[in-house]
């Protein structure tokens, strides 16, 4: 970065020698060359309009005197230019040259011709005789800002650029590095917070300091980001941790107790002891179940849960689902029922995971089905080139106040975690992480007592 700067600091310091030689010299070839002062252009603007009225015909007086003649060289108007009458005959090469003699009769005039035309066609010449004091600077003060306004100017220009130079360096250069070195120190005692000038975004443009400033920006950004993951995973732990030694306690305090009932003999009978030994089973199986979902939702977590997603028509997929769970649903002594609303079309899935959120909700709706006759109905429905799928049931619903966090992880409507309603409180935070990582989005509607509605949309 030292041997870019330095290479700039020449380049600027080379444009400034070049402006101030360029400004010099020019107002040295100025000085030496001040007699040329005839500026033709100021001429022609000055009788400008007396030219135009004379092409119309109309021979006015005007400001300067002045001869016209046609191509033949016949005077046609003399205003007192010169010693010649109207009709009489003139040398036209003569007349439009400025010739010695005539410099020297008239001194202080200058002689300028001008073509007349009308309707295009060229039909005649005029001459005026103007003043060199109308045209040529007026006095000495002119004389030395003409002459040194060119030395001036690169003065300007070449203290502008030092101006200029010096507050691109503090802005691009000194005060990035400033701000690093402050959220360098920052990091140090772990505040991630203190953001650099992100060069990119300013209207100044890119250079190496920018670079620097924009990949320290994505540094600290990522160290905030792993800071934040790191403090919820600390907190995950923690909820983890807390929620495995709330939830599996029961159900292991079952198992131990029933194991010590067989082991003491107060099951007598076989029919008590089968019990028994179903119980226990049951527990297991409850165990393993919960294990599994944490094993699921910790492989969520780190982003590790398989997914893999092909193209499949969406009704060779869903009917056989419907099946199996009707027969899984009905088992339980809940009615199930399906409907299939969208026409049949191609969605990029993973099956395997897709029936696992059916299944999930499909139990969480068993879980809290009122006491009674329950109902389960699924709804596959078109939606704007998506599947909308609704599992709804008469359950016992979620308050609107539990409805915001029923996706949140370990989080259960039933505040005092009573074990009888199993499970870990993760299904639901699994089944939205499938559906986000499918492009899809999942809800719930509810009201207490009044049944539940999950859906999700899949592309």
């Amino acid at each position: 970065m030292n041997n870019i700067l330095h290479k700039r600091n020449i380049i600027t310091a080379a444009i400034i020698v070049v402006v101030l030689f360029v400004s010099v010299s020019l107002s040295i070839y100025r000085f030496l060359n001040m007699d040329f002062k005839i500026y033709d252009n100021d001429i022609r603007m000055i009788v400008s309009k007396q030219k135009n009225e004379i092409e119309k015909g109309t021979y006015n007086k005007g400001s300067y005197p002045y001869i016209v003649f046609g191509l033949d060289g016949r005077v046609l108007y003399n205003g007192g230019a010169f010693e010649y009458k109207v009709g009489e005959l003139l040398n036209t090469q003569e007349m439009l040259q400025t010739d010695k003699s005539f410099s020297v009769n008239n001194k202080h005039e200058i002689k300028e011709s001008f073509v007349l035309e009308q309707h295009g066609n060229v039909n005649g010449f005029v001459v005026f005789l103007i003043p060199e004091k109308d045209i040529l600077m007026e006095s000495n003060s002119d004389r030395v800002i003409n002459v040194f306004f060119p030395m001036i100017f690169g003065i300007f220009i070449s203290v502008s650029i030092v101006v200029v130079r010096t507050l691109y360096f503090s802005r691009r250069i000194l005060t990035p590095l400033k701000e690093i070195s402050g959220s360098t120190k920052g990091i140090i005692a772990g505040n991630y917070d203190l953001e650099v000038i992100r060069t990119y975004e300013k209207q100044i443009g890119e250079n190496e300091v920018g670079d620097l400033t924009y990949s320290f920006e994505l540094m600290r950004d990522e160290l905030k980001a792993k800071q934040i993951r790191e403090e919820v995973l600390k907190k995950s732990q923690q909820e983890l941790i807390s929620c495995i030694s709330h939830d599996l306690k029961t159900p292991i305090s079952t198992i131990k107790a029933y194991s010590e009932g067989l082991r003491d003999g107060i099951a007598r009978t076989p029919k008590a002891q089968e019990d028994y030994v179903n119980i226990i089973i049951g527990k297991t199986d409850l165990l393993i179940d919960m294990i599994n979902e944490l094993l699921e939702y910790s492989n969520a977590e780190l982003n590790q849960l398989d997914i893999n997603m092909k193209e499949v028509y969406f009704y060779e997929y869903f009917i056989p689902i419907m099946k199996e769970l009707e027969v899984y649903v009905k088992q339980k002594n809940i009615d199930f029922s399906y409907e299939v609303n969208t026409r049949d079309m191609l969605v990029y899935i993973d099956k395997r995971r897709i029936t696992e959120v059916l299944y999930n909700l499909v139990e969480n709706s068993i879980k809290y089905m009122k006491e009674g006759r329950g109902s389960i109905v699924i709804e596959a429905e078109g939606q704007s080139g998506k599947v909308l799928i609704k599992v709804k049931d008469n359950g016992i619903g979620i308050s609107p106040d539990d409805i915001p966090y029923v996706f949140d992880k370990f989080y259960r409507a039933e505040k005092s975690r009573s074990s009888s309603i199993p499970g870990s409180g993760l299904g639901l935070s699994i089944c939205k992480y499938i559906i986000e990582e499918h492009g899809g989005e999942i809800y719930c509607k509810s009201r207490h007592n009044k049944g539940c509605e999950f859906g999700f949309t899949l592309k």
